[in-house]
C-alpha cells in the first residue's frame, strides 16, 4: 500500500499511533500452527519469517514466530511457503483451515458506525467476507460473514479507526 507521494506506508508505525500492537494478548501464530506446536517444535531458526513473501511474520514473545497484519502487505495469502521451509514440524498442513482466526469489528471505533462513509475493510477483502448493506439514515455499515472470513488480516491494517481485530472463532463469538 502506498501513500500519495508513492511512499510505502509503515503499518507498524501506524499501529503504534493507534495503540495497536501494545497488548498483552497471546500472539497470533503463523497459519497451520498453534501455541502447542510452536512451543514444542520451533527452534526459532527464522526460516519461516525470512521466507514469507508477504512479510507478515515476525518475532513474537520469546522470539517465536507470530503473525502481524500491521507488517508487510498486511495480509496472509496462505501460499504455504513458511510451512515448506520449516524443517522442525511446526506447521501442520493436514489441517482443513490454516487457522481459526476471524475478523471482528468494534462498532464504537468503526467510522461507518459513527456515520462517516468508509468502506476500506470491504474494499480490501478478496474473499467478500465483509459486506456493506445499505441502511436508512446513514452510510452502510460493515458486517463480517464469519463463514467466508479466512482471517488473512487485510482489513486490519486498512481500517482507519483500528476497529477490526482478528480473534479465534471461539473468542469472536464472545465479542459479537
Amino acid at each position: 500500500m502506498t501513500g500519495a507521494a508513492g511512499n510505502q506506508i509503515d503499518r507498524k508505525r501506524r499501529g503504534l499511533l493507534s495503540g495497536r500492537g501494545m497488548s498483552d494478548a497471546a500472539p497470533m501464530r503463523p497459519p497451520w500452527t498453534d501455541e502447542y506446536r510452536v512451543a514444542a517444535f520451533c527452534t526459532r531458526c527464522d526460516a519461516c519469517l525470512d521466507a514469507c513473501p508477504e512479510g507478515v511474520l515476525t518475532h513474537g514473545q520469546g522470539s517465536f514466530p507470530a503473525f502481524d497484519p500491521a507488517l508487510g502487505s498486511g495480509a496472509c495469502t496462505f501460499c504455504g511457503v513458511c510451512a515448506t521451509v520449516c524443517e522442525d514440524g511446526v506447521f501442520d498442513l493436514s489441517r482443513l483451515r490454516p487457522w481459526s482466526l476471524n475478523a471482528t469489528i468494534e462498532p464504537t471505533a468503526c467510522l461507518a458506525h459513527a456515520g462517516i462513509h468508509c468502506s476500506s475493510c470491504s474494499d480490501v477483502c478478496d474473499d467478500n467476507a465483509i459486506k456493506m448493506p445499505a441502511r436508512i439514515g446513514g452510510p452502510p455499515t460493515p458486517e463480517v460473514l464469519s463463514d467466508k472470513c479466512t482471517g488473512c488480516g487485510a482489513c486490519v491494517g486498512t481500517c482507519p479507526g483500528s476497529a477490526i481485530k482478528l480473534l479465534d472463532d471461539e473468542r469472536a463469538g464472545e465479542a459479537a
